[in-house]
């Protein structure tokens, strides 16, 4: 069954990050890992005062350490030491699914090298389109512009449910055995949303610390579990 905020995010697509911040790497003198995170606003959303947005983070953290890139990072380096990462902004590929060519805009995360990819993304894609286009191979062959021959791959569902978009997600990371990690379930819980802390009602369904800590859990878990 889908989220009804799916529907009710209002949070536009576009002009989410500037266009030279597409790509952001962190590296870590001595990392003992390297993660890939590939997402949109969830992962990173740039001052947008318009819609009462005035920080650089994970939609709708209260600040960057709590958003669940950099929560999954301390969950790890907790674990295995020095973590270095890398944040790719890639709603431009959600609004584009269609075009390969839009992957060029992520080319400076080619170079990254990382031992684990984690995709999480989606709540953005066409909705038009995938009425006409598959998303299915759309979606791998994203994937496999980010993965290397070595890294563990780690897909979540969208954190507002829609089927039109995670059952090929879902089909994708079984058919080429990637860890799927369910998410969409929080989606549905009021804790886990912002609700009452923003005006504008697309940024109040956004994760919250605690929603972003739930996803940042899942995250480390599954990649825990893969590297033991």
């Amino acid at each position: 069954m889908n989220n009804s905020d799916f529907e009710k995010n209002t949070v536009s697509a576009e002009k989410q990050v500037d266009a030279f911040r597409l790509v952001r790497i962190t590296e870590k003198e001595n990392a003992a890992l390297k993660v890939m995170f590939v997402g949109n606003s969830i992962t990173v959303h740039g001052v947008k005062e318009e819609i009462g947005w005035n920080r650089e983070c994970g939609m709708a953290a209260s600040c960057l350490e709590k958003d669940y890139v950099h929560q999954t990072v301390r969950m790890l380096e907790e674990k295995y030491g020095p973590v270095g990462y890398c944040v790719v902004h890639a709603a431009d590929w959600e609004r584009q699914f269609y075009n390969p060519d839009v992957l060029d805009l992520f080319k400076e995360a080619k170079g990254f090298d990382a031992d684990v990819l984690v995709v999480r993304i989606g709540e953005n894609s066409d909705t038009e389109k995938v009425k006409t286009v598959d998303y299915a191979p759309c979606f791998e062959k994203m994937i496999d512009y980010f993965r290397n021959d070595h890294c563990k791959t780690f897909v979540t569902s969208l954190f507002w449910r829609y089927d039109p978009f995670d059952v090929p997600i879902e089909a994708v990371a079984k058919k080429r055995g990637f860890v799927f990690i369910p998410i969409d379930d929080l989606g549905e819980k009021a804790e886990c949303k912002a609700l009452g802390e923003f005006w504008h009602g697309g940024v109040a369904k956004h994760p919250n610390d605690y929603g972003m800590k739930c996803i940042a859990e899942r995250i480390a878990r599954a990649v825990e579990g893969e590297l033991k």
